[in-house]
Parts: structure tokens; C-alpha cells; sequence
């Protein structure tokens, strides 16, 4: 097998996909506009989690009187533009809407427990291949609780995840001090996800992965795709800054710059790109393993150059600036946890980032086959479980690769089919 496909985006998923369809025998060309591990990209600035039980959605049937303390406060976890709030109604009324039953709530969690479930060993074969394990740790991820009643108005959900294969255990206070601590903070227990684990350095680690692509065979290019050049219902070939490029088959894991692709040839997924911030605080405030502070809906990991503070999420349009506001209320908020920190973002040895991740309204990403075109595949959208569902999610794109023909909704919860097409014809 000598087919040439090209992948459009060198994030985690796109550079994962690279290496599954080399192995696969395909003839791959890597293409992005920045090199892997950027320090913007989604995939250097994420937790690190690799978490078999990120499958609860957000949009659950209590979001909705919750949604006010996610809102409201300096800290609070949700920020947004109320315009750009407005102009996409319906993008929000449709993510509202797939979690008001506990019926969809199951079908979205058992959807991405296909992603999940084996993610750490998944990324321990992947490392070890390419001569990174150091960089994926195994032991565990907490969930702390402040309060018993936090606890039990999760503990449907914890149900749920034992359901479907997530192993966990309960730690009273006494048990999670002794386990973390650094936590100063007094918490009514906490969540050990047993078989959870986490990389150290994202970027480094889609970097070393890119080279390991690279030495199996694959391509990489640095170019901006502009256009998808097609006849009739096959894709012709690429328009990058590079000049036109012909591949037999094509991948698009762009992340939150794919719908503008994916629109060119009459897919409209709702995607929008939601913009995340971390902190990371100097070497020496230690943690054992990441832990989510549930009533802050914070995540703190240890990482190769301190502990990364994430969990802020702003609706604003791509081009608007920084709020760098979220970044802070995320310091504030670890100080209610760990005491004496920095008091500023500002101040030397605390780093900070933001960057754009790709949200689909229903929480499921988008794997499989264009709607219009035998040979354009899509594999985007994973908002923050991107570098957990990496592995499985390139499994997936191969088979959608291998398949005579596309997937349906029926057949797969991540079909790109669930969603209708624009109804003027591609361009």
C-alpha cells in the first residue's frame, strides 16, 4: 500500500494519525503552518491528563442552575463575550441540549469511553516507541471534594464511569493529606482514578513524536492550507503557501481551524473555538500526581518545569486579545490550595499561555469520512480531551481510511453525518 495522505494540522492528533498510517503502509505528508509542539498550539498548552474518566460532558441535565456560580465571581471557571455569545445561539442551545436527559448523557460518556479507556497504556506503547516514556507517568489522578455534598451530587457520575470500566477508589480527608501533602487546603475527600495518568511535557512530547515521524518516513511541511481543490466528488488536491500539492487521500485534524476547511466541501460541523489559559508556577510547589479541585473546576499538574494550572474557559472570537484576567483568577484560586504562591502572574518564574480549543456543540468529536468526498477524512474536535483520545482517535481515521464506504451515525457516535450539510454545494 503506497497511497499518499496528506494530514492537515500537526497537533497531537494529527502527528499520532501521521504515525498510525506510515505503520499502515500509506505514503504521509504532515503539513501545518507552525512546527509540532508550537508553544500556541492547543496540544503544548493543554493539563496533561491522560484520563480514562474524562467522559462525564459538561452539558449534563444540572448545568443549567449551575451554570450561574460557572459564570459569576473573578474566579469562576466560564468567561465569555456576550455578542459573540449571541451571534452563535443556536451553536449553545445545541450543547445545552444534548445533556438535558440522562439518556444522552450515557450515550456521550459511552462514546468517549471508547476513546479513553486505555489511554495510558495507549500513550505508554506510544511513548516507549518513540523513546519518550519518560515523559507519561502512571500514577493516578485525584478529584478533590470540599464538601460531602459535592461529592454526592457527582456520585451519580462516578456510577456511571465504574459502569463503564473506570477503575476508581474514595479517600477520606485523612487519606488524601497523606497522599498529597502539599494540598493545604482541608477537602472532605477526594476521587483516586487508579488507572489515570498524565505527560509531564505536552510539547515536548508532540515534538519527540514529530521526530519519530520523521525517522519512520513521514513528511512534514511547513505551510498554511488554504484550500481544498476538488472534482466532482474526490479531492484533487491541497492550495497551501506552499504551492498546490496532490495526495490521494487527505485527513483534516486541524482542530479549531477545521470547520473552515471541512465548510469548503459542504460539511458544516458547529464547531467553535474555545479559548483556555494556564499558569505555571515555578519549580519546587510539588504535587504527586494532577489533581481537579471540584468547587474551583481547576486542575493542577506536576510538570517537567513546576505545576501547570489549567481550567479557564473564555467564549470570545479568535481575534480578540487576551484576557490574561483568567490566568490570574486561576493563581488566586491555587492559593486557596497550596498557600504561600506567587501573587502576580507577572512576577519571574510563573509562566503563562493561552490558547484556542475545539469545541463541537454535542462534546463528541469528528471522526470519519466528509460527507461529499471519498477521500477527505476528518478528525477534530476533542476539546479538552485531545491528547488522552489521540491513539484511539488515529485508529479510528485509519479505519475511516480503509472502509469502502462512510460511517454512519448509527454506526458510529462520532460520524461526521450526525450534523447536516450546508445546503448550497461546495465551492
Amino acid at each position: 500500500m503506497n497511497s499518499s495522505v496528506a494530514i492537515v494540522g500537526a497537533g497531537v492528533i494529527g502527528t499520532v494519525t501521521a504515525i498510525e498510517l506510515d505503520r499502515l503502509g500509506y505514503d504521509v505528508t504532515l503539513i501545518d503552518r507552525d512546527e509540532p509542539g508550537s508553544s500556541g498550539a492547543a496540544s503544548s498548552g493543554n493539563g496533561g491528563w491522560l484520563c480514562p474518566a474524562s467522559i462525564i460532558p459538561v452539558s449534563v441535565p444540572s448545568l443549567l442552575w449551575r451554570l450561574p456560580s460557572f459564570l459569576f465571581g473573578r474566579s469562576a471557571p466560564l468567561s465569555g463575550n456576550l455578542g459573540f455569545a449571541i451571534r452563535n445561539a443556536r451553536h449553545f442551545a445545541r450543547f445545552v441540549t444534548s445533556g438535558l436527559t440522562l439518556e444522552r448523557v450515557r450515550h456521550k460518556a459511552g462514546a468517549l469511553s471508547t476513546l479513553l479507556s486505555d489511554t495510558v497504556a495507549r500513550h505508554q506503547a506510544l511513548a516507549k516507541e518513540a523513546g519518550l516514556q519518560h515523559l507519561i507517568r502512571s500514577e493516578g489522578l485525584l478529584y478533590t471534594y470540599g464538601s460531602e455534598q459535592a461529592f454526592r451530587r457527582d456520585l451519580r457520575w462516578w456510577t456511571l464511569r465504574r459502569e463503564l470500566g473506570v477503575n476508581w477508589t474514595f479517600l477520606d480527608g485523612r487519606a488524601l493529606r497523606a497522599e498529597e501533602p502539599g494540598i493545604e487546603r482541608d477537602c472532605f475527600g477526594a476521587v483516586l482514578v487508579t488507572d489515570g495518568g498524565h505527560c509531564i511535557d505536552p510539547a515536548g512530547y508532540v515534538r519527540g513524536l514529530a521526530d519519530h515521524a520523521r525517522r519512520r518516513g513521514v513528511h512534514v511541511i511547513k505551510a498554511d492550507v488554504t484550500r481544498l481543490i476538488h472534482a466532482g466528488h474526490r479531492l484533487a488536491g491541497l492550495e497551501t503557501s506552499q504551492g498546490m500539492l496532490a495526495f490521494d487521500a487527505v485527513v483534516i485534524c486541524g482542530g479549531a481551524h477545521s470547520r473552515a476547511l471541512a465548510r469548503q466541501i459542504g460539511d458544516d460541523p458547529p464547531l467553535l473555538s474555545e479559548r483556555g489559559y494556564h499558569v505555571t508556577l515555578p519549580p519546587g510547589e510539588r504535587l504527586r500526581r494532577p489533581v481537579m479541585f471540584d468547587d474551583a473546576l481547576m486542575v493542577a499538574t506536576p510538570m517537567i518545569d513546576g505545576i501547570r494550572l489549567a481550567g479557564q474557559v473564555e467564549i470570545a472570537g479568535p481575534d480578540s486579545p487576551p484576557d490574561w484576567s483568567r490566568a490570574q483568577a486561576l493563581l488566586d484560586l491555587a492559593r486557596r490550595y497550596f498557600g504561600a504562591l506567587p501573587g502576580d502572574i507577572r512576577q519571574p518564574g510563573v509562566s503563562i499561555w493561552m490558547g484556542r480549543r475545539p469545541a463541537i456543540a454535542d462534546e463528541l468529536p469528528v471522526i470519519g469520512r466528509a460527507t461529499n468526498m471519498e477521500n477527505v477524512h476528518f478528525a477534530f474536535g476533542h476539546g479538552f480531551t485531545g491528547l488522552g483520545a489521540a491513539p484511539a482517535t488515529a485508529a479510528l481515521a485509519a479505519r475511516s481510511l480503509q472502509s469502502v464506504c462512510a460511517a454512519s451515525p448509527q454506526a458510529s457516535p462520532f460520524s461526521p453525518q450526525r450534523f447536516p450539510v450546508r445546503t448550497s454545494s461546495p465551492p
